[in-house]
C-alpha cells in the first residue's frame, strides 16, 4: 500500500525538480537541489523523535522555509514567494503536533502531503519564470 501511495508522489516531484533544475537559471537549479535534499533526507529524519514529536522532521521544514523566504526576499522570483507560503502552512502543522491532538493527525499529514503537491506545481511555474527571466534577458538591447 505504501509503495503504491508514494510512488505517484515521488514520480511527480521528481519530474517538476528535473524540470526546474533543467529550465531554470542558477537560482532555480539551487531550489531543486534543496527540494530533492529535503526529499531524500527526511525518511532519515523520521525516526528522531521526543515523544511522538518528529522534531527532525519539523527542524527540516523549518529549515526549507527559513532557506525559502531568504530566497524570496533576496532574489526577484515569485515562485520562491508562493512556495515559502505553501512551506509555511506545511510547518503551522508541525505546530499542532506540539499541542498532540491525536484528532488532527490525518489532518496533518494530509496538509504535508497537499502542500509539497503544491510546492511542486509551483516549482512548475519557477522552471517556466526562470526560462522566461532568461529569454527576455537574451532579447533585450545592450544598455548604450
Amino acid at each position: 500500500m505504501q509503495a503504491f501511495v508514494f510512488a505517484p508522489f515521488n514520480i511527480f516531484s521528481a519530474m517538476a525538480l528535473a524540470t526546474l533544475a533543467l529550465c531554470g537559471g542558477r537560482v532555480e537549479r539551487a531550489g531543486a537541489a534543496l527540494f530533492a535534499a529535503v526529499l531524500l533526507l527526511t525518511p532519515l529524519f523520521d525516526g528522531l523523535t521526543i515523544g511522538t514529536f518528529r522534531w527532525a522532521v519539523a527542524l527540516s521544514s523549518l529549515v526549507l522555509f527559513a532557506v525559502l523566504l531568504w530566497g524570496a526576499m533576496t532574489r526577484d522570483r515569485w515562485w520562491l514567494v508562493f512556495a515559502a507560503g505553501c512551506q509555511l502552512m506545511a510547518l503551522s502543522t508541525h505546530l499542532v503536533a506540539l499541542l498532540r491532538v491525536d484528532s488532527l493527525l490525518w489532518t496533518m499529514v494530509s496538509i504535508r502531503w497537499f502542500s509539497w503537491l503544491f510546492m511542486m506545481t509551483i516549482v512548475l511555474f519557477g522552471a517556466w519564470e526562470g526560462w522566461a527571466l532568461s529569454r527576455i534577458a537574451r532579447q533585450r538591447p545592450p544598455a548604450a
